[in-house]
């Protein structure tokens, strides 16, 4: 499946960063980052003329320094929901990959090689462990292997891809934890899961799944054990199983720099990361580090960005092109059917980003049903 990417040319043209050179390029994309710090939310289509106004005046700059496969190059999503869970996935993008390049593939977006808590079966999504690519026992049944394969072939499909001249980018999921090892007893507040905004009663001791020791890695890789303080909110109860309710951290709100679908979707699945604690941030770090170091990639995949606030993405990739000593192609899921709200999030993230053309992918859809 090819996916399209908001790219220059069109109103969302800055939705991704130049290949920076000089500091004037970087102040260039400084000056739009700085623009949007006063500008909320709900900002409408405020977001969109000023993401317009940076566009007109610095667009023949940042034409001059982008490469120009990143405007007219064709990435692919490797994989789909439904790819066979019979761990061949990476084999078979390895065996297709000088074919992929033959018909003019330049970028792939690999699926998320990180251990699910369904193990073997998992999409990769209900992420557990970011440190084990398929190389560690987990489970009933003690699977090693994802449902894409092992570890190894995870780095023989990328090195192929690579080899064959064309971009892979991998895909993160750092807005949450699943499959926890044990509960833990914390304070939290219910929440409305239909307005978050809303409590449904008052402050009270919860038990959750939120203790993580990767016990069959046994600190390989990291030596973090993930704990309820790094966490900002769960979606579940067992001292009270039949309350629906988010419960969220006391004395930690929710990040107001997210979309306001539901008065506010910071919250979204499973254990939500605290993105603001510094131990989070540093293992979310480390792991980007590790990654660039295991794998030969070009660059990500950023999963639910809509629930994270834009600021830390700008903080993690200073740290990972400052590592790699070259800029990183990313591209972020924001799906909401409003252009505004991108323009926002784009400006958020001082253009750093790529963003999925999510309402365009609406249009499309409503035309494919409409029969005429």
């Amino acid at each position: 499946m090819c996916r399209k990417i908001i790219t220059p040319g069109e109103n969302l043209f800055a939705g991704s960063r130049l290949h920076v050179r000089g500091q004037r390029m970087k102040y260039v994309f400084d000056q739009l980052k700085e623009s949007f710090r006063a500008i909320p939310a709900k900002s409408g289509k405020r977001a969109t003329r000023e993401l317009d106004d940076w566009i007109e005046k610095n667009a023949s700059a940042v034409l001059a320094h982008r490469p120009e496969a990143e405007f007219n190059g064709t990435m692919m999503q490797g994989f789909h929901w439904y790819s066979d869970a019979d761990g061949q996935h990476w084999n078979r993008l390895r065996e297709t990959a000088a074919a992929l390049a033959k018909v003019g593939i330049s970028g792939i977006w690999f699926p998320p090689a990180c251990k699910g808590m369904g193990g073997k079966d998992d999409v990769g999504y209900g992420i557990y462990d970011l440190f084990d690519l398929g190389e560690f026992p987990h489970g009933k049944d003690g699977g090693v292997r994802t449902k894409y394969g092992t570890r190894k072939e995870y780095i023989e499909a990328v090195r192929a891809c690579s080899d064959a001249g064309f971009q892979v980018y991998a895909d993160v999921v750092f807005n949450h934890k699943m499959g926890g090892e044990f509960e833990e007893d914390f304070e939290a507040i219910p929440c409305n899961p239909s307005n978050r905004n809303h409590h449904l009663g008052g402050p009270r001791t919860i038990r959750s799944w939120t203790g993580y020791d990767f016990p069959a890695r046994n600190g390989a890789y990291s030596t973090m054990r993930w704990r309820w303080w790094h966490f900002g909110a769960v979606d579940y109860n067992s001292l009270d199983p039949g309350f629906r309710a988010i419960w969220r951290k006391m004395d930690k709100p929710f990040s107001d720099e997210v979309d306001l679908e539901n008065g506010n979707y910071d919250f979204l699945m499973g254990c939500d990361l605290d993105i603001d604690h510094p131990e989070v941030r540093g293992e979310l770090k480390h792991w980007g580090r590790w990654m660039l170091d295991t794998a030969p990639i070009h660059g990500f995949r950023l999963d639910a960005i809509k629930h994270i606030e834009g600021d830390f993405f700008n903080e993690w990739l200073d740290e990972l092109e400052s590592y790699a000593h070259r800029d990183l192609f990313c591209v972020g899921e924001y799906w909401t059917p409003r252009l505004d709200t991108l323009s926002w999030y784009i400006g958020k993230t001082g253009g750093r980003l790529h963003l999925f053309d999510a309402p365009l992918q609406g249009n499309f859809h409503r035309a494919s049903r409409a029969g005429g």
